[in-house]
């Protein structure tokens, strides 16, 4: 289990006071912060980083919110943008279990450059968007990458920051200043220099240890100002000014100790009362896990905050005067270590030959489920260094502002000079602040997006001749056509305002809805009927918070994915984005199945998974029981039907089965209904299925009436039609299988960078080893395996192995 926060009222004697009943409110008040509007942080996990024109871009969205999963959000919104922040494509999925898979598709004609990819859920918008996911995104082409990429300027420009501890420079008072020295793309300089007063006499000198980030002791004056001199990489001297420092007031230093963060508080001589008592508060995930007074009567005091019982992550230490005014503000890391699950990966077969087979195999040692997702590439198309990655994300990176150069270092090893490179970044980079003016005083945030329900259809009559001809007991039926033909019929309640509206819906791509009036039959003459389907469908521009500037990538893993690129153009076209499949010159493969192509006409989305049991009812010549449930017991292993009275219950490993009617979410009644000869298919789904609500935990059945070739295009005439769209389809990864194929000459070539990817790694105690077998193409001489994922308590796992 995670552990859980605890809140420290410290009462070391001598030293800290009881606080005053009057301030227990924060407590209130920060725990319905926390409860009502939760921070989200997303991370994705790409199949890699560089992409050909002409390919498809896979990728997965993990959701999180405090330490662990975020359930506030149904709806996850994938955006690529140009280097002028135009969204180029725009991508809505459902999310199942705090996770959406996704993909873009590139087309051969798509423009090579730098783009940026965003992720985000509308809840997210309500709050700082500086949080929202982005990632530089290459493409490239035979060509490489196009000249329309933004460069550096030239001449470049260099900045350094300086960050005292805590926030300001107090005169008289020694403060730590820390400091970040980057080019004008973010990119980290080594610089060092020294610290002159107005008259020009040095008073400090500073060096860069790691990343251009260091710290230096400053003690300021009164009246006195400082600046740093300093040289750009380009030898040319530069000076920059240091932020001027109070006349009066605190300064706050944090040692943090790898079990305890001790802090030491001095003020200033003269100060009124109320900095003579101060308050100081420690947050971590919006949860308050330290509170103390803190008597400042000799002009300095100090204690800690105990951290071996937290889970790893930022925390928030915020100095308050007696009355509650914040003062200084710091963030430290806590790592116990503690944030991972044990999974371990092996290949019991692996031959790097031309189209050979291999396999990997993922084995879980707990029983816990655990969603996870693995890309398996050429080795050298991606660079194997410290960016971002889902541990780095949910620790640090998803909670601090601006860029960390080479994040996941910081969770390489826990030594000490780790964990002070560690800190400089903490001293360097801004976080979530809380307005605690406005916490204080119980003013809440603004919500202009509201939490989201899944697709939710509305209806918006117009052209009534007076506001009353809509009846409150009036309804609108939809008959809604995909388009392979299959059909959900929904009725929708009369809500106000000439409007009707049904919620909590799932359906991929564009719908015909073919629409009467149930009561008012007359409606369907004089009224026109606009079709919603309450998704958030943002802005077609962006305003970008900083150029898409080149980022250097390494110049061998560029010349890699070009090597691939140019093979493939040489051979032609011979990879389609429409479905990422090899173009054969002649390709024999094996006959499809009666299932398969049942499984190809009728299903869609995440209904077209195979994890379970499949019955085709299409045959004749088969005889039948009455109903489905009948059928289906003792046939599916660990399904439990009782039917007692009439009354069907069905469930999978003690939780309640969803019940599916041509992937529309129906009760076991109505399948009990259904004669058995009007059905095509019976899809059995393990749990958990990512189509059902909440993620399916008791797996799903999903029933497919018949239907023929000869289907009338319309339900019925005189019906209205109104075009609704829905989440975006979500493609399966094609994978070849040379064993199927009577020669290698069927395929022209196979120069894909990506061997294998699939979003849905899912392990739990009846599946704890996964094996994952793939096709190698026709140059890869080693592989490269990442798997990333999350388990039901919020721990994270991240490996990656080289294989050769």
């Amino acid at each position: 289990m995670i552990k859980r926060l605890l809140v420290v009222v410290c009462t070391l004697i001598m030293f800290f006071g009881l606080l005053p009943v009057s301030a227990q409110k924060i407590d209130s008040l920060m725990a319905d912060f926390a409860e009502n509007y939760p921070n989200q942080k997303i991370h994705v996990h790409f199949d890699k980083d560089i992409f050909r024109a002409g390919e498809t871009m896979w990728f997965k969205g993990y959701i999180f919110s405090g330490i662990g999963q975020s359930t506030k959000s149904t709806n996850f919104y994938a955006e690529l943008l140009d280097k002028n922040g135009v969204v180029v494509q725009r991508k809505t999925y459902p999310i199942f279990e705090s996770c959406a898979p996704g993909n873009f598709d590139l087309s051969e004609t798509f423009p090579a450059g730098k783009y940026l990819f965003r992720s985000y859920t509308t809840w997210m918008l309500n709050f700082d968007t500086s949080f929202i996911y982005e990632k530089v995104i290459t493409v490239i082409n035979s060509k490489g990458i196009a000249d329309n990429v933004k460069q550096q300027p030239s001449p470049a420009t260099y900045s350094l920051q300086f960050f005292p501890e805590g926030g300001d420079l107090v005169n008289t008072l020694e403060s730590v200043v820390a400091f970040k020295a980057t080019d004008n793309a973010g990119i980290p300089l080594n610089v060092n220099g020294r610290i002159v007063n107005s008259k020009g006499k040095g008073v400090a000198t500073f060096k860069s240890v790691h990343d251009g980030m260091g710290r230096f002791e400053l003690t300021p004056e009164g009246g006195e100002t400082y600046t740093a001199i300093w040289k750009n990489p380009e030898a040319k001297e530069e000076r920059t000014v240091l932020p001027v420092a109070k006349n009066g007031g605190v300064v706050l230093k944090i040692n943090p100790a790898r079990d305890k963060k001790f802090f030491v508080i001095n003020r200033t001589a003269e100060v009124g009362e109320n900095l003579k008592q101060l308050n100081v508060v420690a947050q971590f995930a919006q949860q308050m896990v330290y509170k103390a007074r803190v008597p400042l009567d000799n002009l300095m005091n100090s204690g800690f905050i105990p951290t071996n019982d937290f889970p790893s992550g930022v925390m928030q230490v915020t100095v308050f005067t007696k009355n509650w005014e914040p003062l200084a503000e710091r963030i430290v890391m806590i790592n116990n270590d503690d944030y991972s699950f044990n999974v371990s990966i092996s290949a019991p077969l692996v031959d790097m030959n031309k189209r050979a087979k291999n396999e990997i195999q993922v084995h879980m040692d707990d029983s816990l489920f655990a969603n996870m997702s693995i890309a398996i590439t050429d080795a050298d198309v991606v660079a194997g260094n410290y960016s971002d990655n889902i541990i780095s994300r949910m620790l640090l990176t998803g909670d601090i502002r601006g860029y960390v150069h080479n994040p996941a270092y910081y969770f390489s090893n826990i030594t000490d000079s780790v964990t002070n490179n560690l800190d400089l970044v903490m001293l360097t980079h801004g976080w979530r602040k809380y307005n605690w003016n406005e916490v204080l005083t119980g003013v809440k945030p603004e919500l202009k997006f509201p939490a989201e329900s899944y697709l939710s259809i509305s209806a918006k009559a117009f052209g009534t001749s007076n506001k009353n001809e809509i009846k409150e007991d009036e309804m609108l039926m939809a008959i809604i056509t995909s388009k392979d033909s299959s059909k959900q019929f929904l009725q929708l309640p009369y809500v106000g305002n000439n409007e009707f509206a049904i919620k909590n819906l799932i359906f991929f791509d564009s719908v015909y809805a073919h629409y009467s009036f149930i009561k008012n039959k007359s409606l369907d003459r004089k009224a026109s009927v606009a079709f919603n389907n309450s998704l958030y469908t943002g802005s077609k521009r962006i305003s970008l918070r900083a150029p898409i500037y080149a980022d250097g990538t390494d110049t061998a893993t560029l010349n890699r994915n070009l090597f691939l690129a140019r093979q493939i153009s040489k051979f032609g076209s011979s990879w389609k984005a429409e479905g990422n499949v090899l173009e054969a010159v002649t390709v024999r493969t094996k006959v499809k199945s009666r299932l398969e192509e049942l499984n190809e006409r009728y299903t869609s989305g995440f209904f077209k998974d195979d994890n379970g049991f499949s019955f085709d009812f299409t045959d004749d010549k088969n005889t039948y029981p009455t109903d489905i449930f009948t059928f289906l017991q003792g046939r599916v292993p660990g399904l439990q039907i009782s039917n007692s009275a009439g009354n069907v219950s069905v469930q999978w490993r003690n939780s309640p089965t969803s019940f599916y009617l041509n992937e529309m979410n129906v009760e076991a009644q109505t399948i009990q209904g259904i004669n058995v000869m009007d059905i095509a298919l019976v899809k059995v789904y393990r749990p958990p299925f990512f189509g059902s609500f909440g993620g399916g935990a008791g797996g799903a059945i999903a029933i497919y009436t018949k239907r023929g070739g000869d289907a009338q295009s319309t339900p019925g005439p005189g019906l209205n039609k109104a075009v609704i769209k829905g989440y975006s389809m979500a493609k399966q990864f094609y994978s070849p299988d040379y064993s199927t194929r009577a020669a290698s000459t069927d395929v022209v070539a196979d120069y894909r960078s990506t061997l294998y990817w699939n979003p849905l790694i899912l392990t739990d105690a009846s599946q704890k080893k996964i094996r994952v077998p793939f096709f190698n193409n026709d140059v890869t001489k080693a592989f490269r395996v990442v798997l990333e994922g999350v388990n039901e308590e919020g721990k994270l796992i991240r490996i990656e192995k080289v294989f050769q």
